[in-house]
């Protein structure tokens, strides 16, 4: 299993939502750590590749796999998962 946390479009979040949504993200992030649950929490994407707050376009999916795909946690999975 690995937990990819975002990307979500934090552009849109205005001073307030942004230090709250950081908050909690910060906080999954932590307990997912502690918890040894192998995972990314993504960094927002550049605002032109969103679709809207949640949704990127192709080309915003396309980065973010190639984050995933250097990211060591996901690769350790990955290889775990092509041995069985």
């Amino acid at each position: 299993m690995f937990v990819l946390v975002g990307p979500f479009n934090e552009h849109t979040l205005d001073e307030a939502s942004a230090e709250v949504y950081a908050k909690i993200k910060e906080q999954i992030g932590a307990w997912l750590r502690e918890n040894g649950v192998p995972h990314l929490v993504a960094e927002p994407l550049p605002s032109a590749l969103y679709a809207d707050t949640s949704h990127p376009l192709a080309e915003g999916y396309a980065l973010l796999a190639r984050q995933l795909l250097d990211e060591p946690a996901f690769q350790r999975v990955m290889s775990g998962a092509s041995q069985r």
